[in-house]
């Protein structure tokens, strides 16, 4: 069982409000940046991975990471998706990988109950995934599907024992297989997104606010209401890749691509705090190492 690896914060507790580092991930690699470096260019990593790193990745498998798209911290370990399909658990301490699916396009993922994990698989899989964590198979196979157009974003809401999945243009609040398996993926709900492009997924620090990133703007989602508002510091601007606000600071990190491309060499902050530059490198989501309410 994976569960206890997954499901704690990861970062000391005497660190935790101040010295949060931050995971990054683009192209081929996913890496760490110290707090305390964030505050001059061209930080150096104290931790990075590609798939070539991990020797439980089968040799043709590799190939599946060579455009990372999502980095989200558990306690152990790294949560990692790519558009070349690849779906990896890697774990911190020795860049073993636990868990390793493909899914077409996949762009994020989460933890589920039931040592489960769900997936955004993107244009061209155009849905959601459910897999089994305990699934040794290289790759693991989906025990459940559910369609939907541009699938991006997934987010475990705990709080209502739901899954939250963003396509293309509408958000989605999902019931989940129970222990036995016995029900089925399936829509409780769904919204129409303000605009096009739906591309993050995230919850902000207060429970109940979603960041959801379009092609052109930036919203704050309310699951109370079921109501979109435009972000007051990012609400227009494009190409959002990431937007993640930390859970006890508040302090909210993004990236943002270029005018002309995905990507781009800045991790920017909303408030006081720099951007930072990293020369040659090919940002695609920054996440705080810290787990989200």
């Amino acid at each position: 069982m994976l569960t206890q690896l997954c499901l704690t914060v990861t970062i000391p507790a005497a660190a935790a409000d101040t010295d949060t580092p931050l995971i990054c991930c683009g192209a081929g690699e996913v890496f760490i940046l110290p707090d305390s470096q964030l505050n001059a260019d061209n930080p150096a990593p104290i931790w990075s991975w590609r798939a070539t790193d991990s020797p439980t990745i089968p040799v043709d498998a590799r190939k599946w990471f060579g455009s990372t798209d999502e980095c989200k911290p558990l306690k152990e370990s790294i949560l990692i998706t790519s558009s070349g399909g690849g779906v990896a658990l890697v774990q911190r301490r020795d860049k073993k990988c636990l868990f390793l699916a493909y899914a077409r396009n996949a762009h994020s993922a989460c933890i589920l109950p039931n040592n489960r994990i769900a997936v955004a698989a993107s244009y061209g899989g155009d849905e959601v995934q459910i897999y089994d964590l305990d699934d040794t198979s290289r790759p693991a196979q989906p025990i459940a599907r559910l369609p939907l157009h541009g699938a991006h974003g997934v987010v475990w809401d705990a709080q209502r024992t739901r899954l939250w999945a963003l396509g293309d243009n509408v958000l989605l609040r999902l019931s989940i297989p129970d222990a036995a398996g016995k029900d089925k993926l399936r829509i409780e709900q769904s919204w129409k997104l303000p605009s096009k492009g739906g591309h993050d997924l995230s919850p902000l620090s207060d429970g109940e606010h979603l960041f959801v990133t379009t092609n052109k703007h930036v919203y704050r989602f309310s699951r109370k209401t079921g109501k979109f508002a435009a972000d007051d510091e990012l609400g227009d601007r494009p190409k959002v890749k990431s937007v993640t606000q930390h859970p006890t600071t508040g302090e909210i990190v993004f990236h943002q691509g270029t005018p002309e491309h995905y990507w781009s060499e800045t991790i920017r902050f909303v408030g006081e705090r720099k951007s930072v530059r990293l020369p040659n490198r090919r940002l695609y989501k920054v996440r705080w190492d810290a787990l989200a309410p």
